[in-house]
């Protein structure tokens, strides 16, 4: 199984969209201390509602966080990112799966070969897993689609819908 890598954009849509908790009881996930800083300690000290649900999470070990020490001396992607993403790139190794809704960033991976996947699509998975429901699927969904691009949710709605 894949740990789930997260920069700090997929990582604040999913809990906005309530369904971070469940995803961090079903998998293993992680994400670096520049998300950690971006989505967190920033969100917070702007008072963001999700900055302290991703925090709790943190605190107890339901997300991992990457020390900066065992990333900030791997290679940079040779395009320019922001912080949260460079560091999940320097971050990434075999095993695991990062999860971004940055299409700029969606398509470096995927020249680079890196595996990949939006913060919709892991619906699909909890559903597949039998995690959630249909019902609750399209609930999620609904959650994420003022914050995701149309073609995505169009997507993951069919795939809901067939699935």
């Amino acid at each position: 199984m894949y740990k789930l890598l997260f920069d700090s954009d997929a990582l604040i849509k999913i809990s906005k969209a309530g369904f971070l908790g469940l995803l961090s009881d079903t998998f293993d996930i992680c994400t670096t201390d520049d998300v950690y800083n971006e989505a967190v300690k920033q969100g917070r000290e702007r008072l963001y509602e999700d900055a302290n649900k991703i925090g709790d999470l943190t605190e107890k070990n339901k997300i991992l966080v990457i020390k900066r020490e065992k990333y900030s001396k791997k290679l940079k992607p040779k395009k320019s990112f922001g912080r949260g993403e460079i560091s999940v790139f320097q971050a990434y190794r075999k095993g695991y799966l990062v999860v971004t809704d940055d299409l700029s960033f969606t398509t470096y991976l995927n020249e680079m070969s890196i595996k990949n996947v939006s913060p919709a699509h892991l619906i699909i998975a909890l559903m597949k897993k039998s995690e959630i429901s249909k019902e609750k699927a399209f609930y999620y969904l609904g959650n994420l689609k003022p914050l995701i691009r149309k073609e995505i949710f169009e997507q993951v709605n069919k795939d809901i819908k067939g699935g």
